[in-house]
Parts: structure tokens; C-alpha cells; sequence
């Protein structure tokens, strides 16, 4: 039987029949003699007649070629990635070479000498030109900053000539808050960002004397900050004020009055959290400080009780808190000294987990700042429950039933309903693990 005309499958590049087509590109055709001549693009993919030999072994096509992502060795036509010589000419034994610190190619010296980063890398000039130049320096790299006076300038030579940013934008400057752009902003608008050691009378709410107090520190998105500043000082409506810290890039420090436990849960506004987040806000990197009032506490051996407490439940405390940090230390040489420091004897570094420091509260310092209303709730539901717990702790409790155990505290807490806002965090802790 004669195959008709219409039927008959012919080659897309030499034009002849083909009973065997190989369909490699939509809409074409190629008989089997065409696609042994053909190539596979290891750049793009894609099946193409003109190709030319790369140093990996592989084939480029054309446009592969065309857009640059190789360059052809210094020493013979074929195509390279990274460096200036393949693999044949890279290095010979007499000569000395060096490794480029971004892409790792071998470069020999007595082609070209290498260009320096900031941070020591040696850069071949391919990789240099990923990274700018800094105009104090003369060094190159990868983030440079926008100051003041329009040059640019890399993070070594900021933090060496004592550069900082504008209060309103990311440009760096060496005097004042503002940058030359910003300095006509109105200073009412920041009027209620206090300095580090703005400390104002306390205003007590709530039964004591287990008074409660924290200070969460909060990044604000760039420009927004007077914004952020206004709504959150009229929304604590005098419960607390903003402060400023160093370790916040750029945002602010909320600290509030002390307040009673279950004075705190149903009074303070906690959708000022949501709404901060809403706006961009985050927690992320900082830190959240819970004071409890000295007076909360029996006499020094209820305070020897809490401080061994959280002292050698560390890592569940830390589960909890969410972080582990340099900044809320749980060091053995204070834990050693703990008889001293809860009489007074002793104090620790502040960038200890119980800072000791201040005259009229205990810090502590254990928690990663969050706008989550459960993990703030949870945080100072900790600190009541734990000095609620070990005031009446005896010495059968502790060495009969473990009562400085993290089970022991737990078990308890499903005996206290008012502490749901942590029960509920452990159960959630619990499930993600």
C-alpha cells in the first residue's frame, strides 16, 4: 500500500523523509541522520547545530554565548566561566596563583594582580566588577552605604570613623540625628522618644506588691517613625513611653508602668501589638525585659528559691523565651553566686539573665522581643507564676519532690488557670517540637 503525500513526516532541517522523527523542538521535526549532527545547549537546554566548546566540558549555543555568561580564556578560544585561563592553561606549577575570594578560580599572578574587598578577599576583576569601590578606602564591596555628603562608604569605614544613621533614613552621617535632607523635620514629631536614661516616676496599677513591668524593643519600617511614635504613645495613654536603645537599628523601646498580673492582662491595650505589626513593625533581633518589683518577693531565701529555679531549668527557659543570647547570659559563675546575689551582696553583669542591678526590680532579661500578644502575655505570666510558685516552696518539696524541676513547675501551673497565656505557649512549644 502506497503511503499518500500528505502523510509522508519530513526532516525540518535537511527536508528529506523521515519514517523515525525526533520531535526536540515544538513544531520540528529531524530525522535521525540531522539530530547526530546536533548539539544540546548545556547553558539553556536547547538542541541547536552551532555550538562552541566551554572549559566544563560542555557546549554553548549562540545566544547562550552572546549574553555573557562566559568569556573566552586569555590563552586559546574556549569558553570559561570564572577567572581568565581554562582548565588546560590555569596554572602552571611555576607559576604562583592566587584563589578569588568570591567565585574560587585560580588566577595567575603574572597575568593579573588581584583587587581587594573590604573584608580581605582577594577578587579576580570579573567578580570586582559585581561590587562597588568605597570612596574613604578604596577597597571594594558588596553593601555600600549613602552618606551625608554623597560619597559612598563601606561598613568597616562606618564603624571606624564613627558614622551613624540619619533618625529618618538609612544615610549615614557624623553629627547630629538628621541627614541634610531630614534636618527641616519638625523635632515635635519626636518628642516623645526619650533618651536611654529617661527614667520617670513609676505609676503603680493594679494590687501589689507583685508588680510587673516591661520593656519591648520594636524595629520601625525607614521613614515611618514619627508615625509609629505618635500612635503608639497615644494608644499606651500614658501606661508607658518610648524610649531609645542602641541594639534597636532603627525603632524605638516600649516600656510601661508597673502593673499587677491580671491587672496587666485585662488593661493594657494589647492591639497596640497587632497594629504595630500591621504597620510593619517587628520584633526581630531584639529583646523583651520583664521587671518584677523586689517587694514581690518574701525575703532573700524566696528570692534564692526563684533565682536557683530559673537558673537550672536554663534550657527550658530559654525554649520558652525563644532565644539564646549573649544579652540574657546564664553564666555558671552567677549561678555560683546566687546566695550572695539575692542578698544583695553580689551584683551580675547586666547581660545576665536575672539582671541585679537596679535598686528596685529584678530583670529579666530571657525573652525575644515579639509582637505576638501571646508570646508578651506568656512572658509575664513566667515571671508571676515563677515567684508565685517558689515563694512557698520547702526544703521536703525540693529534695523529695523535685520541686526545682521544670515538671514539677508545669504540673503545677494546670492548678492556676490565670497563667493560660503560658500554659497555651508550652502546649504550642510542645506541638512544634
Amino acid at each position: 500500500m502506497t503511503t499518500p503525500v500528505d502523510d509522508i513526516v519530513r526532516c525540518g532541517d535537511c527536508g528529506n523523509a523521515t519514517p523515525t522523527p525526533f520531535h526536540l523542538t515544538p513544531g520540528i521535526v529531524y530525522c535521525e541522520g540531522c539530530v547526530l549532527a546536533l548539539h544540546q545547549c548545556s547553558g539553556c537546554g536547547q538542541i541547536t547545530e552551532v555550538t562552541s566548546a566551554t572549559d566544563d566540558d560542555g557546549r554553548i549555543c549562540d545566544f547562550c554565548e552572546r549574553a555573557g555568561r562566559y568569556r573566552t580564556c586569555d590563552q586559546c578560544d574556549i569558553l570559561i566561566r570564572n577567572g581568565y585561563l581554562c582548565r588546560t592553561h590555569a596554572i602552571d606549577e611555576t607559576d604562583e596563583s592566587y584563589t578569588c575570594g568570591h567565585c574560587t578560580c585560580l588566577v595567575p599572578l603574572r597575568l593579573h594582580e588581584p583587587l581587594y574587598a573590604t573584608d580581605d578577599r582577594r577578587l579576580c576583576s570579573p567578580c570586582a566588577q559585581v561590587f562597588d569601590l568605597c570612596d574613604y578606602c578604596d577597597l571594594y564591596d558588596d553593601g555600600l552605604r549613602d552618606t551625608e555628603s554623597g560619597r559612598d562608604m563601606c561598613h568597616e569605614c562606618a564603624h571606624r570613623l564613627d558614622y551613624w544613621e540619619c533618625r529618618n533614613c538609612t544615610t549615614l552621617i557624623d553629627s547630629g540625628n538628621y541627614c541634610d535632607d531630614h534636618d527641616i523635620v519638625d523635632q515635635d514629631d519626636y518628642e516623645d522618644l526619650h533618651d536611654y536614661w529617661y527614667k520617670p516616676r513609676p505609676v503603680f496599677h493594679g494590687i501589689g506588691p507583685r508588680y510587673l513591668g516591661f520593656e519591648l524593643e520594636i524595629n520601625v519600617p525607614r521613614g515611618h517613625l514619627s508615625d509609629r511614635i505618635n500612635d503608639t504613645v497615644d494608644t499606651l495613654d500614658g501606661l508607658g513611653y518610648l524610649k531609645e536603645d542602641s541594639s534597636i537599628g532603627y525603632g524605638f523601646e516600649l516600656v510601661t508602668h508597673p502593673m499587677a498580673y491580671r491587672w496587666a492582662l485585662d488593661s493594657f491595650p494589647w492591639h497596640l501589638l497587632e497594629t504595630l505589626d500591621l504597620a510593619g513593625c517587628s520584633g526581630d533581633g531584639n529583646g523583651l525585659h520583664v521587671h518584677i518589683s523586689r517587694a514581690a518577693f518574701a525575703g532573700p531565701c524566696h528570692v534564692f528559691r526563684w533565682m536557683k529555679f530559673v537558673y537550672r531549668n536554663a534550657d527550658d527557659v530559654q525554649t520558652l523565651a525563644r532565644r539564646s543570647s549573649g544579652y540574657a547570659a546564664f553564666r555558671d559563675s552567677e549561678r555560683d553566686n546566687i546566695k550572695d546575689a539575692c542578698k544583695g551582696k553580689y551584683y551580675w553583669p547586666r547581660g545576665s539573665a536575672i539582671n541585679t542591678q537596679p535598686e528596685e526590680t529584678f530583670e529579666l532579661r530571657v525573652f525575644a522581643s515579639s509582637l505576638d500578644i501571646q508570646h508578651v502575655q506568656a512572658a509575664l505570666a513566667f515571671a508571676d507564676a515563677s515567684v508565685a510558685y517558689t515563694r512557698d516552696l520547702t526544703i521536703p518539696d525540693i529534695t523529695q519532690a523535685g520541686g526545682w524541676t521544670w515538671a514539677a513547675f508545669t504540673q503545677w501551673l494546670l492548678t492556676h488557670p490565670q497563667y493560660a497565656p503560658l500554659t497555651d505557649e508550652l502546649e504550642n512549644l510542645a506541638c512544634a517540637c
